[in-house]
């Protein structure tokens, strides 16, 4: 999520400017868009075992848009759901053409596809337009959406799972309730949020808690059949930490940044 956007932008009228150029960019096929890749590896050997697919958007005119303002935008001319079609379509596509046996995509499905109902039909149109396997699939539901609608995840959740496609709490810990959507929802994946994570590798009290805390939270998962992603892994120190408190796997900066692989 490393796009930058000048400060004009954030102002209403120009949200609304933006929504429309990329409502514009839509109708063209995407263009401007694109998804880079960013590895997910094993924590015990360091190999991609995974990549997330993170939206990008050049606007013609201001260059990069970040990833949470051109949510933003969509959203404010009523195109979220297009968009989250074009990259379910275009992610799906780019999966078909690896190797069945290569890793696995993971994409991210958005706050509005899951509480409008729109994410499960959007998914299995893409399936059907892309011929992707949905077996080399994951889909990543934020906790933030999870924790505001449970019954509208949960029934998201289960369909995907119906699809053939495995699916991971993105953000965990990043807010309340966090435990008893682990408890109604079987996750094939908890991502930890970097809130969560923030400091693991110093060596002080409140580090300490820190690497206790995340341990408890791996074998919660463990326990409850789900491995384990830590989010945002920057430094060797934080990777020490994660693979002493038993995470399964790691993406950050320190592994690869986003950018274009070829599994």
């Amino acid at each position: 999520m490393d796009g930058t956007l000048p400060a004009a932008t954030t102002q209403r009228s120009t949200l609304q400017d933006l929504g429309e150029a990329l409502a514009e960019a839509l109708a063209a096929g995407g263009a401007g868009l694109r998804l880079d890749l960013q590895p997910i590896c094993a924590a015990a050997t360091l190999d991609p075992v995974g990549y997330e697919g993170l939206l990008r958007w050049e606007h013609p005119e201001l260059g990069p848009i970040s990833p949470r303002e051109t949510l933003a935008a969509a959203d404010a001319v009523g195109r979220g759901v297009a968009l989250d079609a074009w990259v379910l379509v275009q992610g799906f596509r780019m999966r078909a053409g690896w190797p069945r046996s290569g890793p696995y995509l993971a994409l991210n499905v958005s706050v509005s596809g899951i509480v409008s109902g729109h994410a499960a039909p959007m998914v299995k149109a893409a399936i059907e337009a892309t011929g992707v396997d949905p077996r080399g699939l994951s889909l990543e539901l934020p906790e933030a959406a999870v924790t505001r609608d449970l019954v509208a995840a949960r029934g998201v959740a289960a369909s995907l799972r119906d699809l053939g496609i495995s699916i991971a709490l993105d953000d965990f810990g990043g807010t309340h309730g966090s435990a008893r959507v682990l408890r109604d929802i079987p996750f094939a994946a908890v991502k930890l949020d970097p809130a969560l994570t923030a400091g693991v590798e110093h060596q002080d009290a409140g580090a300490e808690r820190s690497r206790a805390l995340v341990a408890a939270v791996v074998e919660m998962a463990h326990a409850l059949g789900a491995v384990t992603v830590a989010e945002a892994v920057e430094t060797a120190g934080q990777m020490r930490a994660l693979r002493d408190a038993r995470c399964d796997a790691l993406q950050g900066w320190l592994l690869g940044r986003p950018g274009a692989f070829q599994p």
